[in-house]
């Protein structure tokens, strides 16, 4: 373990010991808003939705899900930051807080204008070929990627985790592929399915279908560990790429200036909630992993997570025309 994973796991000692449920008894006293900054049935909806229904429990109040997609997630955040700063609006925010700031000049809204409360789970990418080409393993993907030079590679839109992936392989592994954006994951699929590009990452959430059908291969996850989901596909790091680890994460965050006693409050009752079996459960379902980090951690891996991308964007030359 390492001095810093030390601290981390010393800071999260101290702070679960601690009686946050107990330090704002009067919250809440009536509902609370969970902005998803995405359209129904996506991955945040998803959460957000799982989240609420156990909050409402918990609360014995009841938690409303709005959807306010747009500008990548900008639009549903920028409500948030502007929301009274009093805990009963709430956004499930994601890796996006981080990235769209590098992407978007004038960006609405990203995670720094907003607290981050807790991290709830984890979802990486997975690297995706047509079972029909024979490709079974990353060497061989490797191998016949060498040999198929501008071969068309699909990922959901500017700045997605999925894109995030294709131009850290291309940046890696320097081979030579050409990036196609479509709009949004089902659009990405789509275009998977009906061959128009030859692979693809998808985020392990929404295309565990397409596995399951047969429609693809996964070859491997960029995740830290393997999923429960997908026991026997290897992670890029067991497949000959050190430094390939991109996992989506996703988190609540509350409007900046929320009184500390009202996060550490929330968190405290996010945490029950997330470590329960039965979510846990449904995360792996669902391809993803309950990954629970209180306020003072979930803010450092916000800000690093900040400039890791920031480097990427500028390193690969991403941006939105």
């Amino acid at each position: 373990m390492t001095r810093r994973q030390l601290l981390s796991a010393l800071i999260f000692i101290a702070w679960c010991a601690a009686p946050h449920a107990q330090q704002t008894p009067t919250f809440p006293s009536r509902s609370v808003t969970l902005v998803a900054p995405s359209s129904p049935g996506s991955a945040p909806d998803v959460l957000a939705r799982q989240l609420a229904l156990r909050l409402s429990k918990k609360w014995n109040a009841t938690v409303f899900v709005v959807n306010r997609p747009g500008a990548g997630g900008d639009i549903g955040s920028e409500s948030v930051a502007r929301a009274e700063p009093d805990g009963y609006t709430l956004l499930l925010g994601s890796i996006a807080n981080a990235v769209n700031p590098h992407l978007v000049a004038k960006v609405r809204s990203d995670a720094r204008a907003l607290v981050p409360v807790s991290m709830i789970a984890t979802a990486p990418d997975i690297l995706l070929v047509h079972p029909a080409d024979g490709i079974n393993s990353v060497a061989e993907f490797t191998s016949w990627l060498k040999s198929h030079p501008s071969t068309p590679a699909g990922h959901p839109g500017i700045g997605t985790t999925p894109h995030l992936s294709l131009s850290t392989l291309a940046l890696q592994s320097q081979l030579p592929f050409i990036a196609i954006p479509y709009q949004g994951g089902g659009a990405a699929q789509h275009g998977f399915v009906a061959n128009q590009v030859k692979f693809m990452f998808g985020t392990s959430m929404g295309v565990l279908g397409q596995i399951k059908g047969g429609r693809a291969r996964p070859l491997a996850v960029t995740g830290s560990t393997r999923i429960a989901a997908l026991p026997h596909t290897p992670t890029m790091v067991e497949a000959g790429y050190p430094d390939f680890v991109i996992e989506a994460w996703f988190g609540v965050f509350a409007p900046g200036g929320t009184p500390q006693p009202i996060v550490d409050g929330i968190a405290g009752a996010v945490r029950e909630v997330v470590t329960d079996q039965d979510f846990e459960d449904r995360l792996n379902t669902l391809g993803a992993r309950m990954t629970f980090m209180p306020p003072v951690l979930f803010a450092k891996h916000v800000s690093a997570e900040h400039e890791r991308w920031g480097r990427l964007v500028k390193a690969a030359n991403i941006r939105i025309d």
